[in-house]
């Protein structure tokens, strides 16, 4: 076989491989809002919660027109966030990279939803919001009382509706990332 035979039969076997590579395509596609335009141009990043926090792990994008998007291959819980210096009056979101197409709103008060463990994930979020709102009021309603002992009982009985709710609320969840993230958040509720 001649040397020019063997090179045809090579380039030939390389564009027959490079015509079966295909693109992969991510799963979730995270597109998300951020409240006014204060932040264009600044780098928004998605980090996981649960694992290292290192550049192989953390994915980034910046922030134009008000708009960002990720695109992610894993099913997790991650959270996304601005740079430290553009926090004030920002909450961090909370998000699970699952297949589908997740809306992320981030702000004063920031959401997500669009997918079935993201708007789960929101729900929870606003019952614990909720809850926190409900502690705070009676906290200060003990510090005012002359009978801090019915506050007491009060506080003893929000804390353990909100473990049943907890409990609940995971024990409904299918399998999947945001029920491993409430197990390993809350070992101890059964």
């Amino acid at each position: 076989m001649s040397k020019y035979c063997i090179l045809f039969l090579c380039f030939f076997a390389l564009w027959i491989n490079l015509g079966c590579v295909q693109d992969h395509k991510a799963d979730c596609q995270i597109m998300g809002t951020v409240e006014g335009h204060v932040l264009d141009g600044k780098t928004i990043y998605l980090v996981p919660v649960l694992g290292p926090h290192d550049a192989s792990h953390v994915d980034s994008a910046t922030i134009s027109n008000g708009r960002f998007r990720f695109a992610v291959d894993s099913a997790e819980v991650k959270v996304i966030r601005v740079g430290y210096r553009y926090r004030e009056n920002i909450e961090d979101l909370l998000v699970v990279s699952e297949p589908g197409t997740v809306k992320a709103h981030i702000g004063k008060v920031s959401s997500c939803g669009g997918t079935p463990q993201n708007d789960s994930l929101q729900a929870w979020k606003e019952q614990m919001e909720q809850f926190r709102q409900t502690l705070a009021m009676l906290q200060q309603a003990k510090m005012q009382s002359s009978r801090p002992d019915t506050v007491n009982l009060l506080l003893t009985h929000l804390y353990r509706h909100q473990q049943q709710s907890i409990a609940a609320f995971t024990k409904r969840q299918p399998k999947g990332a945001l029920r491993d993230f409430l197990q390993k958040l809350y070992p101890n509720i059964q």
